[in-house]
Formats: structure tokens, sequence, C-alpha cells
């Protein structure tokens, strides 16, 4: 989620259809196991409600 996008443009042709399988069995991925996807954002959002919290507790 976080990493960039590579520029398919700027890649070789064997290259480019390696990136492609990986982002399309991450989407199948995805879609085969949204209530996990689902569960792990909220985890993440949790988390991240509590640090911003924290800090501005420590102000």
């Amino acid at each position: 989620m976080g990493q960039r996008r590579i520029d398919l443009g700027l890649v070789n042709e064997d290259e480019r259809k390696i990136i492609e399988a990986r982002r399309a069995y991450q989407r199948a991925w995805r879609a085969a196991n949204k209530d996990r996807v689902a569960e792990h954002n909220r985890r993440f959002w949790a988390k991240k409600a509590a640090q911003i919290k924290a800090e501005n507790k420590s102000e």
C-alpha cells in the first residue's frame, strides 16, 4: 500500500509482465479476502489514532 508504483513505461517488456502479474495477483487476493483486508485497515487506523492521541497528550 505505501509503496510507490513503478512507471511501466520505464521498464522493459519482461519486467512489465512480471509487475502486471504481481498486481493482478494482489488485486485478486484482496477481492477474495475483503474481510481480512478490512480488518487489517481497521487495526492500522486504530493504532494510528492512538498514536496521534498520545502525541497530542504529550504536547
